[in-house]
Order: C-alpha cells, then sequence, then structure tokens
C-alpha cells in the first residue's frame, strides 16, 4: 500500500549553527514527511505509534532513536494522551564532521544504511543522561554563543554514538535480550506487506523450525508469532483510521485480517472502543 507522504520537512534548523532543538507531543507532531537532515529524538513520557519507513511501530518512554535524512515517519496516537519527545536536529554536514572526528566511517554506515533507523531502549541511568543533555542543549539555543552551541551539540552527538549506537563486533548489544535473528524477523514483521501474509510469512523469514521460533517468542516477549503479529496488524490499522479515508472493510483487509468480526474483537480488546468510535474520536 503507498504511503502519503506530506512534505520535505526544510529550514529547521538554526543558519548559523546548523542545530534545532524542540519539544513534541502528539498534538504538535509533523504528518508523515522526510528531511534533509539527522535527528536524535528520545521519548521522554507515554507512548505513540511510530510510522517509519513502510512499518508501524509502537515506541515508549526510554526509545532513542537516529533518524537519517530521507527517513519518512510520523507519530500517532496509541494508548497515552501524555506522549512527549525531545528532539535535536543537525545538519549532515555536522553529522561528516563527528564521524571524521570519531574515526568510525565503517560503524557508521551500517547505522546510516539500514533500512530501518537506529533505535535503542535507554536504562533509567541513561535515559536521564540523555534526557539532560539534550535539554542542556536547548538552553544554549536560547542563550548561547552560536560557536559554542555547534561546539557543545557536536560533542553531544559524538557521545550519543559512541555510547549508544555503535557496537563493536565482540560487544554484546546492551538495549536488548532477545537473539538477533529474532529482533531481525521481528522487525521485518512490522512491514504492511509481511503482516498481510501473516504467519506463513514470519515462518519464511525465521532461520529455524516454526516450533523453535514459536517458543522462542513465547520465552523472549510472552506471545505466540499470531498474537505478535496481530498486534502489528492493528497498529497499522490505527495509521490507517486517522491517517485515510480508508472504510472499515478495506483497513481490516489492508491489515491481513480475512475476518471483520475478528478484527473488530481484537480492536475492541486492545483499544477499549470499536474501529469506527475510535476513528471517529481521534479524527
Amino acid at each position: 500500500m503507498h504511503i502519503p507522504i506530506y512534505g520535505l520537512e526544510e529550514n529547521l534548523l538554526d543558519k548559523k549553527t546548523g542545530i534545532s532543538y524542540n519539544l513534541s507531543t502528539i498534538y504538535n507532531g509533523c504528518p508523515n514527511h522526510t528531511h534533509n537532515h539527522y535527528e536524535f529524538f528520545i521519548v521522554i513520557d507515554g507512548s505513540a505509534l511510530h510510522m517509519i519507513n513502510s512499518a508501524v511501530q509502537t515506541i515508549n518512554k526510554g526509545d532513542f532513536f537516529l533518524i537519517r535524512p530521507s527517513d519518512v515517519h510520523f507519530y500517532n496516537f496509541y494508548h497515552s494522551e501524555n506522549f512527549k519527545i525531545l528532539n535535536l536536529g543537525f545538519t549532515q554536514q555536522l553529522f561528516r564532521n563527528v564521524s571524521a572526528f570519531l574515526g568510525r566511517g565503517l560503524q557508521l554506515q551500517v547505522l546510516t544504511g539500514a533500512e530501518f533507523p537506529p533505535r535503542v531502549f535507554l536504562s533509567e541511568e541513561g535515559f536521564h543522561q540523555v534526557k539532560a543533555a539534550m535539554e542542556e542543549i536547548g538552553r544554549l539555543i536560547e542563550t548561547g554563543h552560536s560557536r559554542h552551541i555547534r561546539a557543545h551539540a557536536m560533542c553531544m552527538i559524538a557521545l550519543f554514538l559512541e555510547d549508544y549506537f555503535i557496537l563493536d563486533n565482540d560487544t554484546q548489544n546492551p538495549w536488548t535480550d532477545l537473539p538477533s535473528w529474532l529482533s531481525e524477523v521481528m522487525l521485518n514483521m512490522q512491514k504492511i506487506e509481511n503482516l498481510q501474509a501473516g504467519y506463513p510469512r514470519m515462518c519464511q523469514l525465521a532461520p529455524c523450525s516454526p516450533n523453535h521460533l514459536c517458543r522462542t517468542m513465547k520465552k523472549q516477549i510472552g506471545q505466540t508469532p499470531t498474537q505478535y503479529i496481530n498486534t502489528q496488524r492493528l497498529n497499522y490499522s490505527i495509521y490507517l483510521l486517522t491517517q485515510t479515508d480508508l472504510d472499515i472493510l478495506d483497513i481490516c483487509e489492508t491489515c491481513g485480517f480475512s475476518n471483520l468480526s475478528h478484527f473488530y474483537h481484537l480492536f475492541q480488546k486492545q483499544f477499549g472502543q470499536s474501529p469506527i468510535r475510535f476513528r471517529r474520536e481521534k479524527n
């Protein structure tokens, strides 16, 4: 299914520093968009759906992202009304300068070339450190000299990359206990074409037997493959309900549900109301 892109976000960065800082909520987020700069964002409160490069993710307090130029994304309602993020934007040239300073060209190419933007879940200590560092940049932007702001932001960007996103080959990923193959399968199953194909497609993507896949998911995330797939389908239905004019039956079929009553039952159980009522209240 084609996902509409409403525009290229431009001129958001300060011309002198090449930096921007924003506090955003679910109510003042941008529609589906792309832009020509990089940005870090951290979820500081609540939960939301994150439409990103033809997939829908649930994001929560403590999630930390590096968004690359040409990533297409936006945020939408999930369970919480109090969703808030801090956002630090910076130019591609500034990113190249930091990359040269770190001498981490190959590792950063992996981050910038991946299909989906890098995402980590911060520990409580990491959450407070990142939040405080970004808020400090926000205060400098309001009161500091442009060269001071730029130098401070470059240091913070370098530290964010080194501390949270760049992993050496012999370093275990500290943000997830999931086997790498399962993380990849689950990420791929957020794509709408894979959700439509459902469980058979998930079995094709997994480098193991269906029984091993089911046992591992149940142990690691407390869900069966079918439960996980239905959750992702419901997340995608939220996007379609709020961002398109498709009728409920078309949404049901687009998300991969073959039975309308089953879709209604799962939606009511997950969100506490019918799809029709949800659309009416959120639009």
